[in-house]
């Protein structure tokens, strides 16, 4: 027994009494690690806060960077826009001058452009505000030039660039906005001008003379720019159509006092003799084919309309009706006269000059009796497709319906007519084609016309200008007007511009010319913007 003595000491006291010991320093472990772990995030969050104001700024200088470039852009772009307008009429030159810049241009320099814009190139500006700062060159490169019959067109690229920058900023930016120039400069036809008035005033005549006349310009693509009424400093319109009265009667006419009875009636094919020429409805014919048409005396009424494939043109006189026929898609053209019917296998020249006044022109129809009837109230084509007509006067015309092109659309009172291929011209002269004696020549919108009338021609009249009968009355022209006075009373006259003139050639080419050469500014056009070129 005594062998269990050892047994006196229980082996689990030992571990009671080890449990009793307290643990120092746990706490102040655990308060250090949450220290550290605080510490670390706030130490994290001034290093995140230091970088996020650090890019805050940046972003705002870079903000503030593309501001000062695009002010530099619109900057150098109002400079050139300013001289635009201030140059949007046409400058009458010598012959010699047009010579010159003629071969300047085919040189590739840009002395037309200096006398266009009347300032030297390039153009600068530079301006700041505040932080930012900015400058601007504008330049142009010569891209080609063509020539036309009597005068020729130019083309130049044009290039604005800008930098921007800022104080305590390194980095710079830079934009350029790229653009086309056109410029005409020659005997132009008159048509390639939207609105034209051929007097010349103070800028006080002007502005009241704009307040008195409404008149709105719609934009152009082709313009580019809102395109303003243009006032010539000297009288350009023609008095006469020379040019155009020798292609139609196919003959050769260099002055007015050229053209005698006895060649007017070889031209006709009349009898030789002194006696004047009988008023009436002449188709010009030789060997060599068909010409335009030639009227003697006074029309009463003159009716366009479509039949078919074919344009018909009836003129009613005193003496008659005489009805041309004509389908350039057919080639074939028919011409009845009071006494005959003559059949051709040829198409006439798209020219109608009448040696007096044109009391009723209009569009109209053909019925199911073949009779022709002007209409004053449906808005009906009464132009074929692929007509190219030019209807002069040497007096007054007067315009009582719709002239409507066939094929043309219109979306929301706008015009399409890009792919269009006919085109209309009418042109009131203001003297007499033998004795130059002086005419009314004045294109008048009738007082019985439509109230929302459509007029889809090239206007020019050089007498007494263009005048608008009644009140009330919105005139929508598509095409261009061309004036040496207005009168429009209570009435406005809307103008969408024929954005095929611009390019002139084979469409304008039976249309009145300027009598002096002149320079003008065609078009101007934005082709894009880019930043970091």
């Amino acid at each position: 027994m005594k062998l269990l003595c050892f047994l006196k000491t229980l082996p689990w006291s030992l571990f009671k009494e080890n449990k009793k010991r307290p643990r120092n320093g746990a706490f102040t472990l655990v308060s250090v690690f949450i220290f550290f772990i605080f510490s670390t995030l706030g130490l994290s969050m001034l290093y995140l806060t230091q970088v996020y104001m650090k890019t805050s700024a940046y972003r705002k200088n870079t903000i503030l960077l593309e501001y000062a470039s695009e002010n530099g852009i619109k900057q150098g772009f109002n400079q050139l826009h300013g001289l635009l307008l201030e140059r949007s009429s046409p400058m009458v030159l010598t012959e010699e001058e047009i010579l010159e810049l003629k071969l300047d241009a085919s040189k590739g320099e840009k002395g037309i452009i200096e006398k266009a814009l009347g300032s030297g190139l390039p153009l600068n500006s530079a301006d700041s505000w505040e932080r930012m700062g900015w400058e601007s060159l504008t330049d142009f490169v010569f891209d080609h030039l063509s020539e036309e019959e009597g005068y020729f067109q130019v083309r130049y690229d044009g290039v604005t660039s800008s930098r921007g920058q800022l104080e305590h900023f390194k980095p710079v930016k830079d934009a350029r906005l790229d653009s086309t120039l056109e410029i005409l400069a020659g005997h132009i036809p008159l048509p390639v001008i939207p609105v034209l008035v051929d007097k010349k005033m103070s800028l006080a005549e002007k502005s009241s003379f704009l307040k008195e006349n409404r008149i709105e310009i719609l934009p152009s693509e082709m313009i580019g720019l809102p395109a303003p009424v243009a006032f010539s400093e000297d009288e350009i319109i023609p008095e006469q159509a020379v040019s155009q009265l020798a292609k139609a009667l196919k003959i050769k006419i260099f002055h007015p006092q050229d053209l005698s009875a006895s060649k007017l009636r070889i031209a006709l094919g009349l009898q030789l003799n002194n006696e004047p020429v009988p008023d009436g409805v002449y188709l010009i014919e030789d060997d060599l084919g068909l010409g335009g048409i030639f009227v003697q005396g006074d029309v009463d009424q003159m009716i366009l309309a479509i039949q078919d494939n074919f344009q018909v043109i009836k003129f009613l006189t005193e003496d008659g009706f005489w009805v041309l026929t004509f389908s350039p898609q057919e080639g074939k053209t028919i011409f009845t006269t009071p006494m005959e019917t003559r059949f051709y296998e040829l198409i006439p020249l798209g020219m109608v000059i009448v040696n007096g006044s044109i009391h009723s022109l209009g569009g109209g129809y053909v019925d199911s009796a073949g009779e022709i009837i002007m209409n004053k109230e449906e808005e009906l084509p009464c132009i074929l497709k692929g007509v190219n007509l030019t209807i002069i006067s040497s007096d007054e015309i007067t315009l009582s319906s719709h002239l409507i092109y066939e094929g043309v659309k219109w979306e929301e009172g706008v015009p399409y007519i890009k792919d269009s291929t006919v085109q209309l011209s009418i042109f009131a002269t203001g003297k007499d084609f033998f004795d130059a004696s002086e005419t009314t020549g004045q294109i008048t919108i009738a007082e019985d016309a439509p109230d929302e009338m459509k007029i889809q021609a090239a206007l020019t009249a050089s007498g007494k200008g263009i005048s608008v009968l009644g009140k009330g009355k919105d005139i929508q022209i598509l095409g261009s007007l061309q004036a040496s006075d207005l009168s429009l009373s209570e009435n406005t006259i809307s103008i969408k511009y024929d954005e095929r003139f611009s390019k002139a050639g084979d469409l304008l080419e039976h249309s009145p010319r300027t009598e002096s050469p002149v320079l003008y500014l065609a078009s101007f056009k934005i082709i894009g913007w880019r930043e970091n070129f």
